[in-house]
């Protein structure tokens, strides 16, 4: 009863928040900033204040009491919505061998996550310029956001518009063990093909099939469009790592409960995922 009040209590107050900071913007800030500049600026600023700035920000608050508790399924945002399904690992030497054989097999290696990438794939996606090691948007499983991520461009130009691409995650015995649900979910389901030299890296792998999305949760941020069909997507990985002549076995785990749930964008958005992962095995 206790926790229950508490988190009616902090959605209020988070409520009011963000009530506060939307009657700030609509009374005070658009009025002092449509009498200095061109409407269409003023719509701009404000979009980017509500949806990048004040909206995830009320989230990350709200997240800091009420947690997302799930099997893991799928990677989430930075606020902890679902986005893209797990499905896929490899059992690796080391991230240079990883990296290395996806890159022989036709991948590439995205750049991290800064400003100067940041605009160099906006300029990519909006005059469709060749950008193949565009960055990608942090996605989070077990509480971080994923290692190393790996694209093949699906356009001509090769820009960032349209792409295959996945994320790793390298599986990590958690330092604080109060709960290690994640761990010891994936543990259970690789230790048998494990050696003790070997590294797993946990993938979620999805295409980019439009270079535009609207992502509904918080706000209207825009994202790319992404297919539902993350079994085909697991299978363009794993058919391309097989050319290189690099990869010691194929495995699917055993799969569980079907599970539902809606994705980052509007439209187009839920997936059906039932815990099976494919599991690769290198050399």
């Amino acid at each position: 009863m206790f926790r229950f009040a508490l988190r009616t209590l902090w959605r209020g107050l988070i409520l009011a928040a963000g009530a506060l900071i939307l009657w700030w913007v609509i009374f005070k800030a658009v009025p002092y900033a449509d009498a200095r500049l061109p409407i269409y600026i003023v719509v701009i600023l404000v979009y980017c204040f509500l949806v990048y700035l004040v909206i995830p920000s009320l989230i990350r608050i709200f997240r800091l009491f009420v947690k997302a508790n799930h099997v893991p399924h799928y990677a989430t945002t930075s606020d902890g919505w679902p986005s893209d399904p797990i499905n896929i690992a490899i059992i690796a030497k080391s991230r240079h061998q990883l990296q290395q054989i996806m890159e022989q097999a036709g991948w590439y290696t995205a750049d991290p996550m800064n400003l100067k990438n940041g605009i160099r794939e906006v300029i990519s996606i909006v005059f469709n310029k060749s950008y193949p090691r565009a960055p990608f948007t942090p996605l989070y499983l077990f509480n971080r956001p994923h290692d190393i991520g790996f694209q093949v461009p699906t356009n001509p130009a090769g820009s960032a518009r349209t792409r295959h691409h996945v994320r790793f995650w390298r599986l990590e015995e958690p330092k604080v063990t109060k709960t290690n649900s994640h761990y010891e979910f994936w543990m259970s389901k690789l230790r048998h093909l494990l050696q003790i030299e070997k590294e797993v890296w946990i993938g979620a792998a999805i295409e980019d099939t439009q270079p535009i999305n609207i992502r509904w949760r918080d706000g209207g941020r825009i994202i790319h469009g992404i297919s539902q069909d993350a079994d085909r997507e697991r299978d363009f990985v794993v058919n391309s790592l097989k050319k290189t002549n690099k990869v010691k076995s194929v495995a699917l785990t055993q799969p569980g409960k079907l599970v539902k749930f809606r994705g980052q964008q509007y439209f187009k958005a839920s997936f059906t995922v039932d815990g099976s992962i494919e599991v690769i095995t290198l050399k």
